[in-house]
């Protein structure tokens, strides 16, 4: 596959970035949240060195992706609960119904999950 490349300035520095043919876009919404989350950093406690600052941004990435797992685990506990539940009581129509909209949660909390560890990656 061939690799493209983007460029960008983040804090001041410009950055040239590789991707995949085709991810350009993608690679772009994901220097977007990066820089806001550094823009973030930089009101809140001032101007930071570059280390301190990615640090800081990915601790803030890491930390989102700590609560979207979290989240992931109890959303998938109350589907058992709720599938044990309506078990109990006979309920197939419910059942269905339940399972469909949870498992439509669980694919957008999974590709939040996906998107942020993409940002943990790059």
């Amino acid at each position: 596959m061939t690799m493209k490349t983007i460029h960008t300035v983040i804090q001041g520095r410009d950055y040239m970035l590789a991707c995949d043919e085709g991810q350009e876009a993608h690679l772009n919404l994901l220097v977007d949240q990066f820089k806001a989350r550094a823009d973030q950093l930089t009101r809140e406690v001032g101007k930071l060195s570059e280390p301190l600052m990615l640090l800081y941004t990915a601790l803030m990435f890491a930390d989102e992706l700590f609560d979207a797992k979290r989240d992931n685990v109890r959303l998938r506990d109350e589907i058992a609960r709720t599938v044990r539940q309506a078990n109990e009581r006979g309920d197939e129509a419910r059942i269905a119904a339940l399972e469909e909209g949870m498992a439509e949660s669980l694919q957008a909390l999974a590709g939040r999950i996906e998107g942020l560890a993409e940002k943990l990656a790059a």
